[in-house]
C-alpha cells in the first residue's frame, strides 16, 4: 500500500478544494446536457426555419447561449489546471491560489461570462411570463412581466460594476464585496423566481378552466411536467438551494453555483425545445379553445351551438381569451 501524505493545508482549506473539484465535475455534466440539448434544438428549429419566422430568431439565441457557455467551461478547465497543476506549491496550498488568482484571466472570463448567461436565461424567462399571460389580456401580461422586467433593467444597470467587483485587483473590490454579489445573484435569481410564480398561477389557472369543459388535450400544458418545464421551476429550486448555503457560508455552494447556471441554461434549451416542437404556449393558447373537439363530436346544429356557448362561457370565467 502506498504511504499516505497528508495535504499541509488546514481541513477547511482541504475540504473547499474537495468541491472545487466536484463543481468543475458538475460543470462538465450540465454543459455535456447543454450540448445535447442544443442539437435537439437546432435539428427541429433548423428544419422548420421556414414554416416559422421566429425560429432563426430562437436558433440565434440558443447558439449564443452555447457558445457563452463553451467560454465558461474552457476557462474554467484552465483555470483548474492552473489551481491544480501549474501552481501545485503555491504557499497555503491549491484553495489559497483560487482565492486571490480572482484578478486573472481564467477567473474574469469565467464569472463575467456566467453572469451574462444569468441575464440572457432570465431574458427569456420575462418574455415567457409575458406570453403565457397574453392569453388574459394584453393589460395583465405587461402587469405581470413589469416587476420581473424593472429587475432585470436595475441589474443590466449595475452588471459592470458588480462584474468588477469579483475581482480584487479593481478599484471596485473592497470589504463588502461579497455582500454586493450574493445580493446581485439573489435580485438575478428574483426575477426567475417571480417568473416562475406568475407562470405556475397561470397554467394552474388553465388547468382548472380545462377540467371545467373536460377537454382531452388539457395536459398538455398543465401536467406537472409540462408546468415545471415552462415555468423552469427547475432552476428555481437549485437556485434557492444556493443562496442557502452561500448564506450559511458552507463550502457546498461551488458546485451548487455550478448546479445553478447549468439548469439555467438547460431550463431554456427545454422551453425552447417545447416550442420548436410545437407544444409551447404562444400567445393565443387559451384562445384557440377546444370546441373544435366538443363541435366534431356533435351530431345536430343544436347541440353544436350548444357546445359552443358552453366552452365559451367556461373560458371567459377563467380568464381564457385576450383583448
Amino acid at each position: 500500500m502506498a504511504p499516505y501524505f497528508k495535504p499541509l493545508d488546514t481541513a477547511s482549506e482541504v475540504t473547499f478544494e474537495r468541491y472545487y473539484l466536484a463543481a468543475n465535475f458538475t460543470s462538465g455534466v450540465g454543459y455535456g446536457a447543454q450540448a445535447v440539448l442544443y442539437l435537439i434544438c437546432t435539428h427541429y428549429l433548423w428544419g422548420q426555419r421556414k414554416a416559422r419566422r421566429n425560429n432563426k430568431f430562437m436558433l440565434a439565441y440558443i447558439t449564443l447561449l452555447f457558445l457563452i457557455s463553451t467560454v465558461v467551461q474552457v476557462a474554467w478547465a484552465h483555470r483548474t489546471q492552473l489551481v491544480f497543476i501549474e501552481h501545485r506549491d503555491f504557499p497555503g496550498g491549491p484553495w489559497a491560489y483560487y482565492k486571490v488568482s480572482d484578478g486573472e484571466a481564467p477567473g474574469i472570463v469565467s464569472r463575467s461570462a456566467g453572469m451574462v448567461l444569468m441575464f440572457l436565461s432570465d431574458i427569456l424567462m420575462v418574455w415567457r411570463c409575458w406570453v403565457v399571460w397574453y392569453s388574459v389580456s394584453r393589460r395583465a401580461a405587461y402587469a405581470v412581466a413589469f416587476l420581473p422586467a424593472l429587475i432585470l433593467a436595475a441589474l443590466l444597470a449595475t452588471f459592470v460594476p458588480c462584474s468588477l467587483m469579483i475581482h480584487p485587483n479593481t478599484p471596485f473590490a473592497g470589504a463588502h464585496t461579497t455582500a454586493w454579489v450574493i445580493s446581485w445573484y439573489t435580485l438575478m435569481l428574483s426575477v426567475n423566481v417571480l417568473a416562475t410564480g406568475f407562470i405556475l398561477t397561470r397554467l394552474i389557472m388553465h388547468r382548472l378552466a380545462m377540467r371545467t369543459i373536460a377537454s382531452p388535450h388539457a395536459g398538455e400544458f398543465t401536467s406537472l411536467i409540462s408546468m415545471l418545464i415552462e415555468s423552469a421551476a427547475f432552476y428555481s429550486m437549485v437556485g434557492v438551494g444556493y443562496l442557502i448555503v452561500t448564506g450559511v457560508r458552507s463550502p457546498v455552494r461551488e458546485p451548487f453555483m455550478d448546479a445553478m447556471i447549468s439548469m439555467q441554461q438547460i431550463s431554456a434549451y427545454l422551453i425552447i425545445a417545447r416550442l420548436a416542437h410545437g407544444r409551447g404556449w404562444q400567445t393565443d393558447t387559451a384562445s384557440v379553445p377546444s370546441k373544435l373537439v366538443f363541435l366534431s363530436h356533435a351530431s345536430t346544429p343544436d347541440a353544436q351551438a350548444g357546445d359552443e356557448e358552453e366552452v365559451s362561457g367556461n373560458l371567459k370565467a377563467a380568464g381564457g381569451t385576450a383583448e
